[in-house]
Formats: structure tokens, C-alpha cells, sequence
């Protein structure tokens, strides 16, 4: 008898275990079965998909994300340059994109932690109805403006940041690739030789 429950209670630690095990290791690495990569831009089909199973939707809400389902919006993140470094506030980049098939689209800075930028320069977004969705457009992510059009503000990203486009409302025949995607190119770097 004692046998039985030692062999019962061995089994429940041991699911509790696996149980949390598995948890740990699925919101630390992320569902890789959703993700998709175009480039070096990142998309989640699980990111506002009633499909999600529950550990999908515990990294989701890790990250802080609220997405909305994926006929209103599609949700695409950056966080490595060209050359796979991670995105850092010592650099200039610029971001260049093409007319999207979609209602709107925009273009956000988050640091590290998901949460905007902690500074003083309100630059934290550019969307369609500021940089235009009909014509080729451009976007530099620094600390500083300098004469930029269309600026997104990395002072005080010390950690690296993460750039996320939305693309809302994408028609039907909106098909994401390396191609369609903007693409971001380091302008310079801090501490580089030029």
C-alpha cells in the first residue's frame, strides 16, 4: 500500500515537473511553429489567432502584445539589422518601404522590455497617413532627428530596441515577403570606423 501511494505521489511530481518544465521552455524560446521570417522582419501567425493554443497566447501576453485578429491587422517585428546585430541606439538606420496593400500601416519603436521609449522626443511612430501610402517612403531610427522627414527617436534604448510594423487591414492579395517588406540598412555606427 505504501508502495502505491509513494508510486502515486513520485507521479504527480514528476507531471508537475514536465509540466512546468515544458511551460518554462516554450515561453523562453517561443512557439516556433508560428513564426515566420521574411528577411530579418519576424511575423507570428499565432499574434490574434483564435487558433493559438494556450502557451501561444502566454508569450503573446508575455510581450505585451493585445493583437487584433489577423483579417484587421498583421503584425511584423525587427530587431537585427542587415547583417544580424542587434538593433542598437548608437546607430542610424534608415527604413525604406514601398506602398503596402493595406488600409494603413505603421511603424513603432519599443525597447527591449515592449514598452515605448522612455525619452522626451514624441518620435516613437510614423504611419501611412504621415510618410504616405502611395509613394516609396523613408524613415530614420536615431537618437537624434537631424533632417530627417520621418524620424523614430532610439535616445535612451540602451538595451536595444525592437521595431514593429502594423499592417492593417491587409487586402487579399497582400503577401508579405523580403521583397514587399520595408527594408532597414545601417547608415553608421558609433564607434565605427566610417
Amino acid at each position: 500500500m505504501l508502495r502505491r501511494i509513494l508510486a502515486w505521489i513520485g507521479a504527480v511530481i514528476a507531471g508537475v515537473t514536465l509540466g512546468l518544465a515544458s511551460a518554462w521552455a516554450v515561453l523562453q524560446f517561443g512557439n516556433a511553429a508560428f513564426t515566420e521570417r521574411y528577411g530579418n522582419w519576424v511575423h507570428s501567425r499565432a499574434a490574434g489567432s483564435s487558433a493559438a493554443d494556450p502557451y501561444t497566447r502566454a508569450i503573446i501576453a508575455r510581450a505585451g502584445l493585445l493583437a487584433l485578429s489577423a483579417r484587421e491587422a498583421v503584425y511584423f517585428s525587427l530587431d537585427r539589422d542587415e547583417h544580424g546585430r542587434p538593433l542598437n541606439e548608437s546607430c542610424i538606420y534608415e527604413i525604406q518601404g514601398r506602398p503596402l496593400d493595406a488600409r494603413w500601416w505603421s511603424v513603432t519603436l519599443y525597447a527591449d522590455d515592449n514598452f515605448l521609449v522612455q525619452n522626451t522626443d514624441r518620435a516613437h511612430s510614423v504611419d501611412a497617413s504621415r510618410a504616405g501610402n502611395d509613394a516609396p517612403w523613408a524613415i530614420r531610427v536615431s537618437p537624434v532627428r537631424g533632417d530627417a522627414t520621418h524620424w523614430l527617436s532610439s535616445r535612451e534604448a540602451r538595451r536595444g530596441f525592437i521595431v514593429m510594423l502594423r499592417v492593417y487591414n491587409p487586402q487579399r492579395d497582400f503577401r508579405p515577403s523580403e521583397q514587399t517588406l520595408p527594408r532597414l540598412t545601417t547608415v553608421s555606427c558609433a564607434g565605427e570606423p566610417a
